[in-house]
């Protein structure tokens, strides 16, 4: 069962919405909560918790401005609250496309699909003019330093914590920063940077996103790699290679290589999350991830390095807790 609600969030909900009631919903794997709030005779709303007052924007609030610049389908923030700490938006449902593609009805998971695919050119071709010319222009982005971070944190929290591999080796260090590098290489667009179908709401046959706030600069193949290589479903590989299929051969070349480093940082993140956080609810996604990756990571090439590396560190086996 999910915790309630902060005692003082309602006290200050109550006073500019009386008879209104939150019930919390399932969020993400960030610190934030998630209500929805029922209004009496008007449309529902959610409640985005940050379990804190703030002081000005919130990145929530500035990256929303830039996606509506660039008619690109997000919540709208309809209240911002600094005192708690909450944002009041709009409510766009509970079917996320992962609900979807898990119904099999291949056909319309297929049609979906492909929006989102469409979705990711959108986000980069009319996304990039409208952060340049917002607030957040100099904003962060998915540069070499940050994959290199994100390496370590998978050293970190996988290698290390999960699997409690006592060790390192520098040479292993050594290919995933080589491997930060190249994928930070290429041109760089506006990218949602958690693009996958838990992140993407299923309305009236469309899709909108949600879980915006980490929106930034960062690869052209980024956004597209998160899709493609989701760990929350099985994506079929006869679509991925009928999508890869339309790339010319560097931007294949890209997508390799930021595909490799996303499911990467990927197994970091739910390493720590159901290790140090014990959410078991992210281990299906680590079994995912390393099947894909023992299927689809390179064998030659500018990735041949970081599979011998990965390989013989044993760190693309399935750890026994997950298997069966």
């Amino acid at each position: 069962m999910l915790p309630p609600p902060r005692p003082d969030l309602v006290r200050h909900l109550e006073r500019s919405h009386p008879g209104a009631a939150l019930v919390p919903i399932v969020g993400d794997a960030s610190a934030r909560r998630f209500f929805r709030l029922s209004l009496p005779g008007g449309p529902s709303r959610v409640v985005m918790d940050y379990g804190a007052p703030f002081e000005g924007e919130t990145d929530d609030v500035r990256l929303a401005r830039v996606f509506e610049a660039a008619s690109l389908r997000v919540a709208r923030v309809h209240e911002a609250h600094p005192t708690p700490g909450c944002l009041v938006m709009e409510d766009l449902g509970d079917t996320m496309l992962e609900a979807v593609l898990l119904t099999g009805d291949d056909a319309l998971g297929r049609s979906l699909h492909e929006k989102a695919v469409e979705l990711t050119r959108a986000i980069a071709g009319r996304g990039t003019p409208a952060l340049e010319r917002s607030e957040r222009a100099a904003g962060p982005a998915l540069d070499a330093a940050r994959f290199r971070f994100e390496m370590d944190y998978f050293l970190e929290h996988y290698a290390a914590g999960f699997l409690r591999i006592g060790s390192i080796p520098a040479s292993l260090r050594e290919a995933l920063h080589g491997l930060a590098d190249l994928a930070a290489s290429g041109p760089r667009v506006f990218c949602h940077r958690d693009f996958h179908s838990r992140n993407l709401m299923v309305i009236g046959g469309d899709l909108a996103m949600v879980d915006i706030q980490d929106a930034r600069w960062g690869p052209d193949t980024y956004d597209l790699a998160s899709l493609l290589r989701d760990a929350y479903v099985d994506v079929d590989e006869a679509f991925v290679e009928s999508v890869l299929g339309r790339l010319d051969g560097e931007v294949r070349a890209r997508f390799e290589v930021v595909a490799a480093q996303r499911m990467l940082k990927a197994l970091g993140t739910f390493g720590y999350q159901v290790g140090v956080l014990g959410r078991r609810r992210y281990a299906p996604a680590i079994a995912r991830t390393l099947a894909r990756l023992r299927r689809v990571l390179p064998r030659g090439g500018s990735l041949e390095a970081v599979h011998r590396r990965l390989a013989d560190a044993g760190l693309l086996a399935t750890p026994s807790a997950l298997e069966g």
